[in-house]
């Protein structure tokens, strides 16, 4: 299963970013080049409205990150940043300077998370509830992105059983996190919460049975658990081709990113998939 989705605008510049026989240098340019184009498909709109489109794709990356510093979040300006500086290193020549296999590596999963702040972004501050299909759409994603986006959504250490908003995140990262193969590391979880007495033993049954439910339907390759970019656009099909006209304009900024990514994307067959099991994604 894949960690990551990678826009087609960007998949030919996959291999400089990640393969080993590519240097430390190539991999930082790379990744300068591939925030540059994250934020020219997701995170652009706003700044181009205030310059202009033209003016602001000519600016430069560093001219471009304090426009998005105005709208966007300090974790996302912090990894452009961090992405700018390796990247910058990487451009020019110093004598002795070297950028340490470690650092690159770091930068390199950075660059690749940057699609985590759109959908952190959407989903935030109970965007996730914003319809009662918005969290249905969100599903379409791979399970890996779901967790870590929800990770950042979910405050776990003020979690109350009796809130509604809290148990239904926390219900969307249990699922996440059985459905990217960590049922243990959810049960563990349920198991720290009620320890920490925010959850209390009806919580803790009810999501282990959860839990063993959607693992059963794992084991029997039934449920529609998507492991790549493909899987992801069946899945928003699926979903999408359901939604009234009134659902699809209350997710319209959610919808235009599912486009964006699944831009020239042809969706894998379901085969042995059952669509009806999406309500457990």
């Amino acid at each position: 299963m894949e960690e990551h989705l990678v826009p087609r605008a960007g998949q030919h510049r996959l291999y400089d970013l990640t393969s080993e026989n590519t240097s430390a240098e190539t991999k930082a340019s790379t990744a300068r080049w591939y925030a540059e184009m994250m934020i020219d498909l997701f995170f652009s709109e706003k700044g181009k409205s205030k310059v202009g489109a033209e003016k602001f794709n000519r600016l430069s990356l560093g001219e471009k990150i304090k426009i998005l510093k105005e709208d966007y979040s300090n974790g996302l300006i912090d990894v452009l940043n961090l992405i700018k500086q390796f990247g910058d290193i990487a451009s020019h020549y110093q004598p002795g300077r070297t950028i340490e296999a470690e650092s690159v590596e770091n930068v390199i999963k950075k660059s690749l998370s940057l699609f985590d702040f759109v959908l952190i972004d959407l989903m935030k501050d109970n965007g996730i509830r914003k319809t009662e299909v918005t969290a249905t759409l969100f599903s379409t994603f791979l399970p890996s992105i779901r967790v870590r986006v929800l990770k950042e959504i979910v405050n776990l250490g003020s979690v109350r059983g009796d809130s509604d908003e809290d148990m239904f995140l926390l219900d969307k990262l249990l699922l996440a996190l059985t459905k990217n193969g960590e049922g243990k590391k959810a049960i563990r979880l349920l198991e720290k919460l009620k320890k920490q007495e925010k959850i209390g033993d009806y919580h803790v049954n009810f999501w282990k049975e959860k839990v063993d439910i959607i693992q059963g339907k794992i084991a029997e390759g039934v449920l529609p658990i998507p492991e790549n970019i493909s899987d992801c656009k069946r899945n928003f099909d699926d979903v999408f081709n359901q939604l009234s006209d009134e659902e699809k304009a209350e997710n319209d900024s959610l919808i235009k990113v599912f486009n964006t990514m699944f831009d020239q994307v042809e969706p894998s067959e379901m085969g042995d998939k059952q669509p009806s099991l999406m309500v457990l994604m």
